[in-house]
C-alpha cells in the first residue's frame, strides 16, 4: 500500500512539473507578418485553442488570405496561458 502511494505521488509530481512546466516555459512568438517572396508568414496567438482554417486580413491596401499550416501549441502571452498557430498567406 505504501509503495503504491509513493509511486502515485512520484508520478503526479513528474506530470505536474514535467508536462505542464515545459508548456508554461514557452513564450508566444511574435505575430508580425513576414514576407518571403510572394508568400507571407505569421503566427496567430489566441487565448483559446481554436483556430480558423482560412481567414482574410487587410494589409497596406491589399488583402491577404491566410491558411492554417501548423499545429497549435500552448504558450505564455503577457503572463497568461494562450495558444499559437502558424499561418501562410497570399495576396488576393
Amino acid at each position: 500500500m505504501f509503495k503504491k502511494l509513493i509511486t502515485v505521488g512520484a508520478l503526479a509530481v513528474g506530470i505536474l512539473f514535467g508536462g505542464i512546466g515545459t508548456a508554461f516555459a514557452y513564450t508566444c512568438p511574435s505575430d508580425a507578418v513576414r514576407q518571403d517572396g510572394s508568400l507571407y508568414k505569421r503566427n496567430v496567438v489566441n487565448p483559446y485553442n481554436n483556430f480558423a482554417n482560412v481567414f482574410t486580413q487587410p494589409y497596406y491596401g491589399k488583402t491577404i488570405t491566410w491558411y492554417f499550416k501548423g499545429p497549435s501549441e500552448a504558450c505564455l502571452y503577457n503572463g497568461n496561458l494562450a495558444y499559437t498557430a502558424y499561418y501562410e498567406g497570399r495576396i488576393n
